[in-house]
């Protein structure tokens, strides 16, 4: 799933996929909206989608690392020098 368009993505999510065609991240790009801004489902917002995950790193090859980086540590961020870096988990429990 992403959420916004127009790079730079700078932050990664990953959890396990729900089923075959679900690679588990959750890419956000620079205008990534507000989670309390969602009009409707998540999948009904026009500025968050689902994309090929092979598609996306055509696309943005910069952001392979940052996946790597979440499969292992569930999130990755991009610190002050763009570089991605295992982010705060915890941000993710309720």
């Amino acid at each position: 799933m992403v959420w916004g368009r127009e790079p730079p993505a700078f932050s990664i999510g990953y959890e396990d996929p729900m089923g075959e065609i679900d690679s588990g991240f959750t890419v956000l790009f620079d205008d990534a909206p507000d989670p309390g801004d969602i009009r409707g489902e998540p999948g009904e917002d026009p500025r968050i989608s689902w994309v090929c995950l092979g598609c996306l790193l055509d696309h943005h090859p910069e952001i392979g690392r940052g996946l790597d980086i979440a499969r292992q540590h569930r999130v990755a961020d991009l610190d002050e020098d763009g570089e991605w870096a295992a982010g705060d988990v915890s941000r993710l429990e309720d």
